[in-house]
């Protein structure tokens, strides 16, 4: 994170402290509940922000290596992302042309090739066809591609992005300013530690929500994480259609009044969501990924997958990193998404019609905003 940068985020903390306040929008915004239990919006959301826009595939650390490869999902849809012998991320639709068996399986390594199961179809890390064991002349006259069908994709600040729809695909443009601090934490150089996934009774954007306010922190999490947190002040900035969104250790307190020895980050856990369905969380020294997709047709459900990225893979390194994502998930699951999962029974079944987000609460009215913008919906 640049240095003046540093300095003006811990300027904005002690004006919004000594004010007893934090950033503020300039109203109230308020949603139908339909924005979290409607299918036909759902179906809306998923063609146009997750099946025809830019999505994160994976990190730039989940495939460091030529002949590296890890199978994901975009939406449902089975991916594999490879990075081939001259070093480019590719992103692959993981379905042999032959039966749709996967190519890919979980993480793999040191690949020279890749290869069906099923039959033993052979392809390179390129995704040409190499060989269709005991099926000369099978298959000719099949009108299909006997290639591996390839994804728009490009890698860049430590993202490979992808789009399903066949689009064109400019990291660079698409993530804009969001990366400017993340290239300084070196996210491109973190490598992958393990993920973990789950389902979670509750709409795809209400898990994105809890990332976008600390204002639960001093309640819902008063017995673990509140007397290291403030509740408030937040901090909050934009980036197109992404954002940062700060929580505050109360460490700040303590920082001095010589700005010559002043460093933002270790006062800090930064969340930036790169729209629409990623979180990146920048925490002292790991990275934690969230990628959050609707479970299905079901606008009630989600599927997350969580998982931590770090520098240092060392054994003692790496059973920390794993303690971490223990505790992580701990509070998550028994604090934050039963309390989702609450609010998502009340919305569907009628008990409240509305979401109401207070001005402290900006960053949210932020991410609604550039969904229901996307969607061609009218402002709230």
């Amino acid at each position: 994170m640049r240095r003046e940068v540093q300095h003006e985020l811990i300027r904005r903390f002690r004006s919004l402290a000594s004010a007893r306040t934090t950033q503020l929008a300039a109203e109230p915004c308020v949603l139908p509940a339909s924005e979290y239990s409607c299918r036909d919006q759902l179906q809306t959301e998923r063609s146009v922000l997750l099946r025809g826009g830019t999505l994160v595939a994976a990190l730039s650390g989940d495939i460091p290596n030529p002949g590296d490869a890890v199978a994901a999902h975009l939406d449902g849809v089975p991916i594999a992302v490879v990075r081939d012998d001259d070093g480019r991320a590719r992103v692959y639709r993981n379905a042999c042309p032959h039966r749709g068996a996967p190519v890919v399986t979980d993480r793999q390594q040191g690949l020279r090739r890749l290869t069906c199961p099923f039959h033993a179809w052979t392809f390179g890390l390129g995704g040409e066809l190499q060989a269709r064991p005991l099926a000369a002349g099978c298959f000719d006259g099949a009108d299909v591609g006997c290639d591996l069908s390839e994804l728009s994709a490009d890698e860049r600040h430590g993202f490979v992005l992808a789009r399903l729809d066949g689009g064109p695909v400019d990291a660079p443009d698409y993530l804009g300013g969001v990366v400017d601090d993340l290239d300084s934490f070196g996210l491109a150089s973190a490598r992958h530690v393990e993920t973990r996934s789950m389902v979670l009774p509750c709409n795809w954007k209400m898990v994105i929500d809890t990332f976008l306010e600390a204002y639960h922190v001093f309640s819902l999490h008063k017995s673990t994480i509140a007397p290291l947190y403030y509740s408030h002040p937040m901090l909050f900035d934009a980036f197109g259609a992404h954002c940062r969104l700060i929580g505050l250790r109360r460490t700040l307190d303590d920082i001095g009044e010589d700005e010559s020895t002043w460093e933002f980050p270790p006062h800090a856990t930064i969340h930036y969501v790169v729209f629409p369905n990623t979180i990146i969380v920048h925490q002292l020294d790991h990275f934690e990924l969230w990628r959050v997709y609707p479970n299905g047709d079901d606008p009630s459900t989600s599927l997350v997958h969580t998982g931590v990225y770090a520098h240092d893979l060392s054994d003692g390194a790496v059973r920390r990193w794993k303690k971490n994502l223990d505790i992580l998930l701990e509070v998550t699951t028994q604090e934050d998404f039963p309390v989702c999962g609450e609010m998502q029974r009340a919305l569907d079944s009628g008990a409240t019609d509305r979401v109401v987000f207070g001005r402290n609460e900006l960053a949210l009215t932020h991410f609604h905003e550039q969904v229901r913008g996307r969607l061609g919906l009218a402002p709230r």
